[in-house]
């Protein structure tokens, strides 16, 4: 082969995936070429102006304790933040910020042009170069062939997208950009499972059209929140956004014209997402409630244009005209840009390792909403363990796996290459079993020994972390041996028993923490591990229970037709899914506890047969 453009990785597209998967890369010290269709638009901003929120926030700090970047340019360009669920216990607290998705996109290619790892390369992939089931390179419209030992694919929502509205259709990615003709095609003849998936996105109004006395203002305190441990930017004024609602006209204009809908017109193929469905879904699907929530988002600074979140819709332009004006305060608006429906081709992830690595073609890895999953942050996650686990391979290391009791990544990504998914996958706080234990405040203690191991912090950045908890183990000691007296201020006012520890009195939930702790630095930290105590315990031993089945490791050669009373769907989805321990085998949508006994039994006679020999 001729290798004139030879690089270490290549990553196919350059949104929230391949932005995550290339810095990964990089830090790595690897050369890498990210290959995208518009150097202007990397990590853009199709749908919502935000990061975060319910969740999701807590992905995108997973995804920074990690050593990744989403949530270091979200506070660079961040123009609201705040915490969600605060009137709930800690293990749903998420942060939501509001971006400045024209400044995000900016930062991120000023910052991403100054890497001397990074090659920025404007072009269309075509297809890739595979040889004996292995890939080695892309083939690309405008430079030919580019070779690289590992290659990343993160093409979005790009790959044979068409845009919808009603009977409209324009082949076209989001915004009307380029999109990917041929890649998803040449795919399938490698023998990947490729499906037709859909979302979409609401229009977008002028601000100067609204009218302000008509809607809700959200009034946000000034607050020191942030994604990013390493960014150290607080915001020194919030904007603000509004809240209004459909109306029994909006209801009626969508009824009526509901043959119109390319949702429901028979046009899309492809599934929607379930969580986030247009506004003609929600009112088919929810006949009984006459209005529903609209807010309108400021989507840069400037705040000259609104994101209608809430209004996502595949109407044609007119009826989408007549539901924009019975919306109290748009009854007036101009409209910037209409919504659409967006379908495009994704993989089946259950094609993927853990490390999200092909089983198909060996060096080849897939992130992103091509997985089958929805949203920024999903995206951005699958994007660095992608590109964690590439960087890997080339360092002769071992694929980095998150569990499911360490990090909604490790949630996420066991879902999809386990269970599948039939429609775009949306993190949700029910997803995770173990969500007591993956919580905001602690994102840090769960992960950076993994980022330390995989060289994405440095050993004085783990030392810190280490530390901080160090501080925090030996400041419960010491409340352990320190007493309230009875004529304290705080035992007054509180009315706590004479001889209480400062422990007990910290884990009181009425007794305001700052109280007891003054100017200690970690107090949500400490405070939430003294008052949940005998939750946490109780939920990491459940953890601990079920971790012992991740460790039984499968053999990779394991023939499933050879093990003894399986049954035969179980045979044949341990075949398909190739499950690399007895957890995740458990997980397997049809595999029953009898089938989980039968294969740790064939797991026991192959190891008392080996230690015979």
């Amino acid at each position: 082969m001729n290798k004139i453009n030879q690089f270490d990785a290549i990553v196919i597209g350059g949104g929230h995936a391949g932005i995550e998967a290339t810095y990964a890369l990089a830090k790595r010290n690897f050369k890498v070429a990210l290959i995208t269709l518009n150097k202007n638009k990397l990590a853009m901003l199709p749908c919502n102006p935000s990061i975060g929120g319910s969740a999701k926030g807590i992905i995108t700090r997973e995804i920074d304790a990690l050593g990744g970047v989403q949530g270091l340019f979200a506070d660079k360009s961040m123009i609201q933040i705040k915490m969600l669920n605060t009137s709930k216990g800690p293990a749903v607290w998420s942060l939501r910020a509001q971006i400045d998705k024209e400044k995000y996109c900016q930062i991120i290619l000023e910052d991403i042009s100054k890497q001397p790892n990074i090659t920025l390369i404007e072009d269309e992939v075509a297809d890739l170069i595979v040889d004996n089931k292995k890939c080695y390179g892309v083939q690309t419209n405008g430079h030919g062939n580019i070779y690289a030992n590992v290659v990343v694919m993160t093409t979005g929502v790009y790959m044979n997208s068409r845009i919808l509205r009603g009977e409209s259709i324009k082949y076209d990615g989001p915004d009307g950009e380029k999109r990917s003709i041929t890649l998803s095609e040449n795919l399938r003849k490698y023998g990947f499972d490729v499906f037709r998936l859909k979302t979409g996105t609401p229009c977008r109004i002028y601000t100067d059209s609204i009218d302000f006395s008509k809607v809700e203002k959200e009034m946000l305190d000034k607050n020191e929140l942030s994604f990013s441990s390493k960014s150290g930017i607080k915001l020194d004024e919030q904007t603000c956004c509004y809240l209004t609602h459909t109306t029994a006209k909006t209801k009626e204009i969508i009824l009526k014209n509901l043959n119109r809908s390319s949702l429901y017109s028979g046009i899309i193929v492809g599934v929607g997402p379930r969580y986030c469905p247009s506004v003609e879904d929600k009112i088919v699907r929810f006949q009984d409630k006459e209005t529903h929530h609209i807010f309108f988002e400021p989507e840069t600074l400037a705040g000259d244009i609104m994101y209608i979140n809430g209004l996502s819709t595949s109407m044609p332009e007119d009826v989408q005209y007549e539901m924009i004006k019975s919306i109290p305060g748009l009854e007036n608006a101009r409209v910037q840009k209409y919504g659409y429906a967006i379908e495009y081709d994704a993989i089946n992830p259950m094609d993927l390792k853990k490390s999200l690595e092909s089983k198909i073609l060996e060096n080849f890895f897939s992130a992103g909403q091509p997985n089958g999953t929805s949203g920024y942050e999903e995206a951005a996650a699958q994007g660095l363990i992608a590109g964690i686990n590439a960087a890997n391979k080339l360092d002769n290391m071992p694929a980095m796996e998150l569990k499911r009791s360490d990090s909604y990544i490790g949630v996420l990504i066991d879902d999809i290459v386990t269970k599948g998914t039939t429609e775009p996958y949306r993190m949700l706080t029910s997803r995770a079993e173990y969500r007591l234990l993956l919580r905001n405040d602690n994102v840090d203690q769960r992960l950076s020994e993994y980022a330390f191991q995989n060289k994405m912090i440095t050993e004085s950045e783990y030392n810190d972390v280490v530390r901080k908890y160090e501080i925090i183990n030996n400041k419960i000691n010491e409340l352990k041996d320190t007493y309230l007296s009875a004529n304290s201020e705080v035992a007054k006012k509180y009315q706590l028993l004479n001889g209480i520890s400062m422990l007990k009195a910290l884990a009181n939930p009425l007794v305001d923490p700052k109280e007891i702790l003054n100017d200690f630095p970690y107090i949500d930290e400490i405070t939430i591990q003294v008052r949940l105590f005998g939750y946490l315990k109780k939920q990491e031993s459940f953890a601990d229970k079920m971790n012992r089945l991740e460790k039984l490791k499968l053999p990779e050669d394991i023939n499933y037709w050879e093990v003894e009373n399986l049954a035969i769907e179980a045979r044949q989805k341990l075949d398909k899914i190739r499950p690399t321990t007895i957890g995740q085998a458990s997980r397997i949508s049809g595999i029953n506890p009898s089938d989980i006994q039968m294969l740790m039994y064939y797991l026991n006679n192959k190891r008392h047969s080996s230690n015979e020999d």
